[in-house]
């Protein structure tokens, strides 16, 4: 199992329609999450600042591909990355947190 995390700022203004958007996912947006070995997906919100953490029984990278090649996914992050300021590097990729600690 692989642990993942990043983080991304919503833009001001927008934390009322984020929430309201994560109330009810798009259809086959958590069965493309799940096929792609994805679990324990969650997000924090402090502020601005969105944390999301999960946990994938592939590597992470293969997960994310596989991911972003599902057309529900891609339409969903397209819809709500609308509300973030820059959660993607150059490439389109998400900007992952290193692990510096963990308490076992």
């Amino acid at each position: 199992m692989e642990r993942f995390c990043y983080s991304f700022e919503l833009l001001p203004g927008t934390v009322e329609e984020y929430e309201r958007e994560h109330q009810e996912i798009w259809v086959g947006v958590e069965e493309a999450m799940r096929a792609a070995g994805i679990s324990n997906y969650t997000l924090f919100r402090r502020g601005l600042v969105v944390t999301a953490y999960g946990e994938s029984d592939k590597p992470v990278n293969e997960a994310f591909a596989q991911l972003d090649a599902d057309t529900n996914n891609a339409a969903w992050s397209s819809h709500i990355r609308r509300l973030m300021r820059d959660p993607v590097d150059a490439h389109g990729k998400l900007l992952f947190a290193m692990e510096m600690w963990r308490l076992t």
